[in-house]
């Protein structure tokens, strides 16, 4: 069975979490940001009118709903695979869309209040954040809080960059512009002798 998915955990604030990975299957549609609304209102839909869960049964640990975002073609603004289901065990019916959530750092945040309203708000402060974002697998977590009213708790998680490769981007970008800094020094002595 997978490493248990974080969605029983409903203290997370805003910040970094480590996650294990895990698998979710359930019903999917590739989309990108021009269609998104219709077609993931419709993914929903189609979720419920299925009746996923009681179709995956006893491969399901508990109620949890997962939204995952996967299959980017680039990065929010290119075509994206968005997969509604649940968690699920390595014994799960292959008749269902199963995506395999990365183990990774994650960006952990929460939209509560007024659904979808809180949602596209904070996915709007995603998309236009400078975030280090990997672009392999985001996801919501409709948990017991969700359904709790006037909470109505998503939390959210977004993949991030692995920190050894932003660090050696880092040091590249370092090492490249203390180059152009030792050449502009040169240049600038270069001139100081001429003049």
């Amino acid at each position: 069975m997978n490493a248990p998915a974080p969605a029983n955990d409903y203290q997370i604030k805003a910040g970094l979490e480590q996650v294990a990975a895990f698998t979710v299957a359930g019903v999917s549609v590739l989309t990108d940001n021009t269609r998104a609304a219709e077609d993931i209102n419709a993914l929903w839909e189609r979720f419920f009118t299925e009746q996923i869960g009681q179709k995956l049964g006893e491969h399901r640990p508990n109620d949890t709903i997962y939204a995952v975002y996967s299959d980017y073609e680039g990065d929010h603004t290119k075509p994206y695979r968005v997969t509604i289901g649940y968690q699920v065990a390595n014994d799960a019916p292959e008749d269902f869309h199963h995506v395999h959530i990365e183990a990774r750092e994650y960006a952990a945040l929460k939209a509560t209040g007024q659904q979808p309203q809180s949602l596209i708000e904070t996915w709007t402060a995603i998309w236009e954040a400078d975030m280090p974002r990997a672009f392999k697998t985001d996801f919501e977590v409709y948990g017991p809080r969700f359904f709790e009213e006037d909470l109505n708790e998503v939390l959210i998680y977004i993949g991030l960059e692995d920190q050894q490769k932003l660090t050696t981007a880092s040091t590249d970008e370092n090492t490249a512009l203390s180059t152009e800094k030792t050449s502009a020094a040169d240049n600038n002595k270069n001139l100081q002798t001429k003049i």
